[in-house]
């Protein structure tokens, strides 16, 4: 799996894979793997980054790199499908005829959503 070290410096250090966590910005688009538009980066740092909320998250979301499978451009591609991410609104599922498979979710210091690590282990 991906992972990244942060210098004193703050400055990201890509031990593996085929993305620099550096290159995501806000501004750019983030997509699950099949391609849908999730929403836009609203803020980068260097535990992860947040997307926004909207239409399908009800608050800002919370990735982490290692979700990350791609960068193409503008857009951030993540590991798993619509259905398969946490805090994705269960209305959106439910219309599009889809079911949750997800972690159990946890607020960050800044409210955000997310998985803790840990989680996805057990």
């Amino acid at each position: 799996m991906p992972s990244f070290q942060v210098s004193r410096s703050n400055n990201l250090t890509w031990e593996a894979g085929v993305f620099n966590p550096a290159d995501i910005q806000k501004g750019m688009t983030a997509r699950d793997r099949d391609g849908e538009n999730l929403g836009l980066i609203v803020s980068v740092d260097e535990m992860g980054f947040l997307i926004e909320k909207g239409s399908y998250f009800p608050r800002d979301h919370r990735v982490a790199f290692s979700d990350v499978s791609d960068i193409d451009r503008d857009d951030v591609y993540l590991r798993e499908d619509l259905a398969s991410l946490p805090g994705v609104r269960p209305d959106v599922l439910e219309a599009r005829g889809e079911a949750a498979r997800h972690a159990v979710l946890h607020h960050d210091a800044t409210g955000a959503l997310g998985v803790i690590p840990g989680d996805l282990d057990r």
